[in-house]
This record gives C-alpha cells, structure tokens and sequence, in this order.
C-alpha cells in the first residue's frame, strides 16, 4: 500500500512521530509509512468532501513537465472526462443539481476520488497521491516528481500553457497519452475545464 499523508497540528507532532509516523521534509508533511496500519492515525486523516463530478468512463491522462527543483522532465498524471459527464451544482437556495456537459473536461484540484478509482490510479504510478498543500491550503491528488520527488502543483500541471496539460498546438496534444477505462468515475474536484484544446489529437493508448 501507498503511504498516507496526514494534516498533523504542530501540537500533535510529537504524537504522530510515537506513533511510527514520518516527516517528509520535501513536502513539509508528516505521513504513514507503507508498512504501518492507517488505524492510528485516523483522526489525522483528511476529511473527505461530497463527490461533485461523475461519468460512467474515463481517461487515465498522461503528460510531462518540467521539474522546478531538478529542473528534470517528470511524467505527470491526471483525469479526463468524455463529453457527457456530469458535475453538481448548487443553486443560491443550496438545492443541488447534475448537470450533464457537452464536452470533454480537465479535472485539478481533487480532494476525494472512488476508491475504485483510486485504486487504479495508484497501481499505475507512486507518484499521485493524496497530499496536503499550503496552496490553496488543503489535501488533493498531487503529482510528485518521479526524480527528487519535490511536489508539482496542480497550477502548473494544468494551467499553465505547455506544461503537462493544458495543450495549445499539436506537438503538445501528441504529448498526452489518453488511456480510457470504461467504468464509473466519481469524484470532488476544485476545478474543471470546459472543454479541452485538441482532446481529439491526443493519443489513445
């Protein structure tokens, strides 16, 4: 199993480190080592949201991008959604609807994912995973570098022209590899696209 991040107060530090928990002075973020049970340490568990984005498939996406520590190119992972997916909205009178897209969507941000989902997610790379971050101040699915293992914000990843993602010509399009997965995907994400810039050019693995 994966090692767990956890959101330990400074008050709690001396606990979690009785406990077998670890600091990872890269990410600043105390954690569970692999060979530990996750039992003991669950009141510094991560809180997982309400799920607001849905489909019956998806696509396991695939990019790279610079390294800011290293400077190396790191491989980098992340969700797609087919046209037809569906996102939960919340009218100003709090009633709560899914409304069904039209076109594909890049997801960032994401705090919970099924855990079939994130089953298979993390039996394709070590280097997604859940972890905090003081920027926006909170726990999401985070890429790590697969060379110094520093983390690689979701802004970058995702949003940043040319860097992993978000693709505008056709050498970056050809740089993602897709890989569908036909079942149900569910989710809370902080953000998602409308639409994707040359979804079609991307290649299907």
């Amino acid at each position: 199993m994966a090692r767990v991040d956890l959101w330990v107060p400074y008050a709690d530090k001396d606990e979690v480190k009785r406990l077998g928990g670890r600091w990872d002075a890269t990410t600043r973020t105390w954690y569970v080592p692999e060979e530990l049970a996750v039992a003991p340490f669950e009141r510094w568990l991560p809180v997982p949201p309400a799920p607001n984005v849905r489909a019956p498939s998806y696509f396991l996406a695939a990019s790279s991008r610079a390294c800011r520590r290293c400077g190396a190119m790191s491989t980098v992972h992340g969700f797609m959604l087919p046209a037809e997916h569906e996102t939960l909205y919340s009218d100003d009178d709090d009633a709560q609807t899914w409304e069904r897209a039209f076109d594909p969507t890049l997801l960032s941000y994401i705090d919970w994912l099924a855990p079939a989902v994130a089953a298979r997610i993390t039996a394709l790379t070590p280097h997604y995973r859940m972890s905090y971050s003081r920027f926006p101040g909170g726990f999401y699915w985070m890429n790590f570098c697969e060379h110094c293992t520093a983390p690689l914000g979701d802004h970058e990843t995702f949003a940043e022209p040319g860097e992993g993602f978000l693709a505008f010509t056709l050498e970056d399009a050809r740089r993602i590899t897709l890989r569908q997965v036909p079942e149900p995907f569910l989710a809370s994400c902080g953000s998602c696209s409308i639409g994707i810039p040359l979804f079609r050019q991307m290649r299907r693995v």
